[in-house]
C-alpha cells in the first residue's frame, strides 16, 4: 500500500497508486485542488472564482486562463495530450459537470459546488457592467456570438461588449483576428469553439493576444443567444443536464457514453481507498 505523500509547505497529497494501463496517477489531492487523471480542478465556490478573476482584471499582469471541463472533456483529455496540456496549464480549472463533483465527494474531496461555464458568465455579468470591464466574444456559428451580445446589452445595457467574431475561420484568418483582438483591448475574452478546438486555439494564440483573463466558454453564446435552450433547473438539481443537452443535440450522445466509463473507474478508485 502507497503512503501519503507531503508536499512542501504542510501540503498533504492523497493519492493511489498508479493502475495497469494509466499515464497518470488516477487522483490525489492538495487542499485547493482534486486532481483527477493528472488534471487540476479547483476547490471554490463560484463567487471565490468571480473574485479570482477580477482580481486578474485588475492586475493586468500576464494573461490568465479559465477553462471549464466537464465529465466528457476531462475524460477525453486522458488521450487528448493538447487538451490536457490546457488543462494542466491554466489559471483556473472549474469542474462544469455534476459528475466530476460528484466523483469528488467519493474521493474525499469534495468540491464546493459545480461551476459551470454558463455559470461563471451569469455571475460575471453585473460585475463586469458595473464596473465597465471589456468584453471580446470569439466563437459560435456566424450571427451567433452577435446574437448573444444583442440579448446581453437589452438585459444588461452598461455592458461594454467592444469586438464579436464567429468562430468559423481558418489560419488564413487568424491574423486579422488577432489584431482585432488587440486593437479592442479586452478585459476579458471570451471564446466559443467547443471542445477541444478551443483550448488548442488559446494554447497557440494566448501570448500574442495581451488580454488579462481568456476563458474558454465551450456553447454558452448558443445558450445565451436563444438558439439553445438551457436545462430547466430541476434537470440541473439532478445532475442530468448533459441529457437534456444530448436530446437538444443528438450528436453529444457520442460523446457521453464515456461517463459509464468514469463512474466505473470513480467506484474502482473509492473501493481501492476502502480495502487499502
Amino acid at each position: 500500500m502507497s503512503t501519503p505523500i507531503w508536499a512542501n509547505a504542510g501540503e498533504r497529497i492523497t493519492s493511489v497508486p498508479w493502475s495497469s494501463g494509466e499515464q497518470e496517477r488516477p487522483w490525489c489531492i492538495t487542499p485547493s485542488r482534486l486532481h483527477l487523471f493528472g488534471i487540476p480542478l479547483d476547490r471554490l465556490l463560484l463567487s471565490q472564482a468571480i473574485d479570482r478573476l477580477e482580481s486578474w482584471i485588475q492586475a493586468r499582469s500576464d494573461t490568465r486562463l479559465v477553462l471549464t471541463p466537464d465529465t466528457t472533456a476531462l475524460m477525453r483529455s486522458r488521450w487528448d495530450s493538447v487538451l490536457k496540456e490546457a488543462y494542466r496549464t491554466a489559471d483556473l480549472v472549474t469542474a462544469d459537470g455534476t459528475g466530476l463533483v460528484w466523483a469528488s465527494w467519493i474521493l474525499g474531496a469534495p468540491l464546493p459546488e459545480r461551476v459551470s461555464g454558463i455559470d461563471l458568465l451569469e455571475a460575471l455579468w453585473n460585475r463586469a457592467a458595473a464596473k465597465g470591464y471589456r468584453l471580446f466574444f470569439l466563437g459560435a456559428k456566424p450571427g451567433v456570438a452577435d446574437a448573444a451580445a444583442q440579448q446581453l446589452k437589452t438585459r444588461f445595457p452598461l455592458l461594454n461588449i467592444v469586438g464579436v467574431h464567429h468562430g468559423y475561420f481558418d489560419r488564413s484568418h487568424e491574423e486579422a483576428i488577432v489584431n482585432a483582438i488587440c486593437d479592442a483591448a479586452p478585459d476579458l475574452l471570451l471564446v466559443g469553439m467547443g471542445v477541444p478546438r478551443q483550448e488548442s486555439w488559446i494554447l497557440r494564440m494566448k501570448d500574442q493576444l495581451n488580454v488579462p483573463v481568456i476563458i474558454g466558454v465551450g456553447g454558452s453564446f448558443d445558450v445565451l443567444s436563444g438558439q439553445l435552450r438551457r436545462a430547466p433547473r430541476t434537470w440541473q438539481t439532478l445532475g442530468i443536464e448533459w441529457l437534456w443537452r444530448a436530446i437538444q443535440e443528438p450528436q453529444r450522445f457520442w460523446r457521453v457514453r464515456v461517463i459509464p466509463l468514469f463512474v466505473m473507474k470513480i467506484l474502482c478508485y473509492r473501493l481501492w481507498q476502502f480495502f487499502a
